[in-house]
This record gives C-alpha cells, sequence and structure tokens, in this order.
C-alpha cells in the first residue's frame, strides 16, 4: 500500500482555527529558530511596516491627481508627475530591501533546521540510523524543510507586510470614506469560515504528500544506485515502473492539494467583485447628488485594487503555514529522539593498556525481533595485543559481537569490559577513539583517495597517508590513478574495484593506528598477490594490537592466537587451530567443508 492510499486519521472537527498543539508548536518554532535572529528580523519587521505605510501613497496621488486636473489647476502638474514617479521609486527600494532581508531571514533559519537536523541524525542510534532508509532521511532534510521554508516566507511576507498593507490601506480608506469602507468590512471576512475549513483539509493532504515524498526520495535513492543490477538484469522497465507508480502517488496528492488551493482566489474574487460593485454603485449615486468626487472615487478603487492582492496572500496564507506545521511536526519526530547509546554524564576516558577484551555472559536481541537472541551466553576473554577470530556459519552472530565492541549496539545482558572497565562506563568519543574496524562493506566517500584515507585521523600528515597505504599495499595502485592521491574515486568508490576499495578502508584502519582492530573478513575481495601483500602488512600491524577477526579464510583462521567457533548466538569450541582440529569438531567440521576457504560473512 502507498502513502497515497493509506488512510489519515481525521481531524476532529474544531470551531477554533488554532488548537493547543498548533500554539505549542508555533511557540517552539519562533523559540528555537527565529529567536536566534531577533536582529534579522526587526529589520524585516521595520522595513515592512515602512513598505506598508507607503502604499497609501498610491490611491492618494491618485485622488489629488483627477481632483486638480479635472478643476483646472494646471500649476501642479509637475508636483503631481514628480509623486507620480517618487512613490513608486520609493515602494520599489523598500520593496527589494524587504524581500532580501526576508529571504536571508528565512533562508538562515532553514539553513539552522537543515544542519542541526544532519547533526542530530549523525548522532544518532546506529540502529535508528539503520531502521529508516537513507531516501526517508533526505527526504525530511529536503523536501520537509522546504515546506517550513515557504510557511515561514509566507508568514512574514504575508502575516507581517501585507497585513499591515491591508491595515494602512483600510486606515486610508476609512480615513476618506468610512461609508464606502464598511462594505470593505462587511464582505471580506465572510470568505474566513470557508478558508480556515480548506486550511484544515490542505494540512492532512500535506502530511500524506510529505510521507509520499520519502517514499519516492528513497525509491529514486535506491534504484539509481542499483545501475550494476537493473543493467545486468534487464530491470530497467521495472525499475521504471515502480518509480512511475510512486511519482503517480505524488502527483495525485499534488493535485489534491491545488484543488483544495484554487477554491481560494475565485471566491475571494467573488467577494472582491461584490465588494467593488457595492462600491461602485454607492459612489455613482453620491457623485450625481454631488456628495463626492470623480478623483475621491477613483482613489478609492486604486485603494480597493491595491488591497486586493494582499487579501488574496492573507486567504493562502493558511494553507502555506498548515503545510509548513505538518513538515515541521516530522521535523521535530527526528530531533526528539534522543539516543539510547550515549556515554554517562561525566563517565571518564577509556584508559588502555593492554586492550583486553572480556565479553561477560553477553547476550543481545536487535529491537525488531524481541524474542530472537542474536547473541546468547557469550563469554570470551580476549588477551590483550592478541588476534582472536570468530568463525561459523551464516548468522552465527560473529558480526553481530564485532558491533557490540563499540557500542554500535548495547548489549541485552551481560558485560563488555575492556582492561577492566566497562564499555558502558566510559566516555563513548574515548572508546570509539580506541578501535578501528574494517568491514566487507566497504564505506567510501565521493572524494580524493586522500581525503578518504584521511579519515582514520583527519590530523594526519601526507607521509603518515603514503605510509599507511604502503602497509596496506594499495601505494601502487593510487600512483596509476590519473592524480593519484587526488583522483576523485566516485560515489562510495565506484570507480575503484573491489579490492582496490577494500584497501583503502585497511589504509584508513592502519592510519588511525587504534589499539583495538577489529576485521569483518578485511581480505575477501582481494586477489592473491593483494591478500598476500595486506596478510603481510596485518601481520606487522596486529603485532601487539588486540584484534577480532571475522574470518573464513583458512590462511586468516591458522594465524590466529585463539579461534572462537560460534553457532546460533553461542560458542561451540574454543581453541587454537592444532587443538581445534585434533577435536575433530564443529571446526574440524567447517574446514573441511570449505566454509574456512572464503564463504560469507555472519
Amino acid at each position: 500500500m502507498t502513502t497515497a492510499d493509506k488512510p489519515v486519521p481525521a481531524a476532529k472537527p474544531s470551531r477554533r482555527f488554532i488548537d493547543e498543539k498548533t500554539i505549542a508548536l508555533l511557540r517552539r518554532f519562533l523559540r528555537d529558530w527565529v529567536a536566534p535572529h531577533r536582529n534579522l528580523l526587526i529589520s524585516t519587521l521595520v522595513l515592512s511596516a515602512l513598505l506598508a505605510a507607503v502604499t497609501p501613497l498610491y490611491p492618494y496621488i491618485v485622488r489629488l491627481s483627477f481632483d486638480t486636473l479635472m478643476g483646472g489647476q494646471t500649476e501642479w502638474l509637475n508636483a503631481i508627475l514628480a509623486a507620480i514617479i517618487a512613490a513608486p521609486l520609493l515602494r520599489a527600494v523598500l520593496l527589494y530591501l524587504q524581500t532580501v532581508a526576508t529571504n536571508r531571514l528565512v533562508t538562515r533559519i532553514t539553513t539552522d533546521i537543515q544542519q542541526r537536523s544532519f547533526r542530530h541524525l549523525v548522532g544518532a542510534d546506529y540502529e535508528r540510523l539503520t531502521r529508516e532508509r537513507p531516501g526517508d532521511f533526505v527526504s525530511r532534510l529536503t523536501n520537509d524543510v522546504g515546506y517550513v521554508q515557504i510557511g515561514t516566507q509566507s508568514a512574514i511576507n504575508t502575516a507581517i507586510r501585507d497585513v499591515l498593507t491591508i491595515v494602512a490601506l483600510l486606515g486610508y480608506l476609512l480615513w476618506r470614506d468610512p461609508v464606502m469602507s464598511l462594505i470593505v468590512l462587511v464582505v471580506y471576512p465572510i470568505a474566513a469560515l470557508p478558508v480556515g475549513i480548506i486550511s484544515q483539509k490542505l494540512r492532512q493532504v500535506a502530511k500524506r504528500t510529505q510521507l509520499e515524498l520519502g517514499d519516492m526520495t528513497s525509491l529514486l535513492t535506491e534504484k539509481l544506485s542499483s545501475a550494476r543490477l537493473i543493467k545486468t538484469f534487464r530491470l530497467e522497465n521495472y525499475a521504471a515502473a515502480k518509480v512511475d507508480k510512486s511519482l503517480e502517488d505524488v502527483f495525485r496528492l499534488r493535485l489534491k492539494a491545488v484543488r483544495a488551493r484554487a477554491q481560494i482566489d475565485p471566491m475571494l474574487e467573488v467577494l472582491g467583485a461584490v465588494a467593488v460593485a457595492g462600491v461602485v454603485a454607492l459612489a455613482y449615486w453620491r457623485i450625481s447628488n454631488g456628495h463626492s468626487s470623480v478623483g475621491e472615487f477613483i482613489g478609492f478603487v486604486t485603494g480597493l485594487f491595491l488591497m486586493a492582492q494582499p487579501i488574496r496572500g492573507l486567504g493562502n496564507l493558511a494553507t502555506r503555514i498548515n503545510e509548513g506545521l505538518s513538515a515541521l511536526e516530522r521535523v521535530y519526530d527526528v530531533l526528539d529522539e534522543a539516543p539510547t547509546i550515549a556515554g554517562k554524564p561525566g563517565a571518564p576516558a577509556l584508559a588502555v593498556t593492554d586492550g583486553a577484551i572480556y565479553f561477560d555472559d553477553v547476550g543481545f536481541t536487535y529491537p525488531k525481533a524481541k524474542d530472537a537472541l542474536a547473541v546468547r551466553n557469550f563469554t570470551l576473554d580476549v588477551p590483550g595485543g592478541k588476534t582472536v577470530a570468530l568463525v561459523g556459519r551464516s548468522g552465527a552472530g560473529k558480526s553481530t559481537i564485532i558491533n557490540l565492541v563499540p557500542r554500535l549496539f548495547d548489549v541485552t545482558s551481560g558485560r563488555i569490559f575492556i582492561d577492566g572497565q566497562d564499555v558502558r562506563d566510559v566516555s563513548l568519543e574515548s572508546l570509539r577513539g580506541a578501535i578501528a574496524i574494517v568491514s566487507q562493506e566497504v564505506t567510501l566517500f565521493d572524494d580524493t583517495i586522500r581525503a578518504n584515507i584521511a579519515l582514520g585521523r583527519l590530523d594526519a600528515s601526507e607521509a603518515d597517508i603514503v605510509a599507511a597505504a604502503k602497509d596496506a599495499a594499495a601505494h601502487d595502485f593510487i600512483l596509476a590513478q590519473p592524480n593519484g592521491y587526488d583522483t576523485v574515486i566516485g560515489d562510495d568508490g565506484s570507480r575503484l574495484s573491489g579490492g582496490q576499495r577494500q584497501r583503502l578502508a585497511l589504509a584508513r584502519a592502519i592510519l588511525k593506528n587504534a589499539p583495538i582492530l577489529l576485521l569483518d573478513e578485511a581480505t575477501s575481495a582481494l586477489d592473491t598477490e593483494s591478500e598476500r601483500l595486506v596478510q603481510d602488512a596485518l601481520a606487522r600491524f596486529t603485532q601487539g594490537r588486540t584484534t577480532l577477526v571475522i574470518a573464513h579464510r583458512l590462511a586468516t583462521v591458522q594465524k590466529a592466537d585463539v579461534i572462537c567457533v560460534m553457532d546460533a548466538g553461542g560458542i561451540v569450541e574454543v581453541g587454537t587451530h592444532a587443538e581445534l582440529m585434533s577435536r575433530s569438531g564443529a571446526f574440524a567440521r567447517l574446514a573441511q567443508s570449505l566454509l574456512l576457504v572464503g564463504g560469507e560473512g555472519g
């Protein structure tokens, strides 16, 4: 079921156009995002007020022009012509300044929202980030914030500038002709009730549209990043059909919003015509009876027409703000999620001496699988400076153990110690700073080779980067690239082979020079020659360094000081290679079935 087909709970009928929840949301928005830029807001308000104050000059000059010229007072012609030019010129300057100030404020606010939202997401739990598709996060940072931007801009330009303009023009009209002004005051408020109802409907449509936009963004990201699969399996039509359906769902929702908005302008158009007709009828009667002049009438109508545009803007204001509020709720949904994995306040830094790791009766269950233990009764002593290999069939829980050490997930039961310190009692920053990890799933950024290696230590010198590349057997292939270390490698290193990508990831870990190394089949994508070079580099690099390695290649396993055989989340056997082979148990069966030659990770 697509978002367009998902039922959305109908809003409870209310006589109030704005409820307490909305008021609270607006207050929070003003406090969090607007208040820090109060100086910009004040300058915008001042310019909006000046712009509104200048606008009534138009009908005044028009009235003066007609009355003066029809009275034959031509000596005032030059002054009138100058005023006709000066008034629009002054308004144009103020409009330019107000537009720039408004856009600067709104753009600053939306940029702040995007920056804080991204920082919050980066700091969120690993489980939280893997629970939702990247495209959904992208949609919140782009589509949702875009709605907030439009709503904020509408609020400033309409709720402030246009309202002040209406007040200024209405004040002028009341001053010049209170009787005819009453017609306007009676007719236009009639639109308030239907406009409010339409706005409530639009808020519901906006929520559904924003959800569907998230689905669409995720789908586009997924299909465009799967070009190899789509091409080799000839799935172009399949992918296009999926995207077409999502785009059609977005189209239907947007069209529904357009239809709702489209009702407002015709409604105001008709009411405006009624107001003008009433003014014309009254003016005709008064002029024919000598109670008013043509100039007075033309000036009044000019003011009335000048009010038409801001009144229309006011009619659409509620819809824009409701769409923005709906998006703002989704933004706060992300910002209000506090990470569950965090260092305790005032927690000391991890003090690494030997780098010994001790798993004390560890159990773990993934949040979505409440009853299925991924790791159970796992007790293992990893001596400092030694290499321990985790082996077992796919799904045995090996990668879960690797993820628990740097607290990408927290244990469900039991404890993990590093040099006698519970990993939950030390600062998260120091814990992860003491650990380097190389996974089967290599992640590289669309940047230079140098920049990707330097992620291991951002302040590393050129010599350190080159040395790490050499240790990872990457230096030679890097020099063969078009721009050497300055070669941009594409999204996730798409311009490199699998083996090259993995060697860069290994160079990054070597550069970090952390006392604890976690390897998740780090040599799985290397050719024979590169593997030999990397194995030699790892042999040097892991000396005196605590290493926990997930391995399937017999050559890697044989070099481990201790081998831990896992199955169904628990430990089956522990020992050296020779000891385990002599027992003819689970490890021996794995070796004989070739699962320790080049199998998959678990």
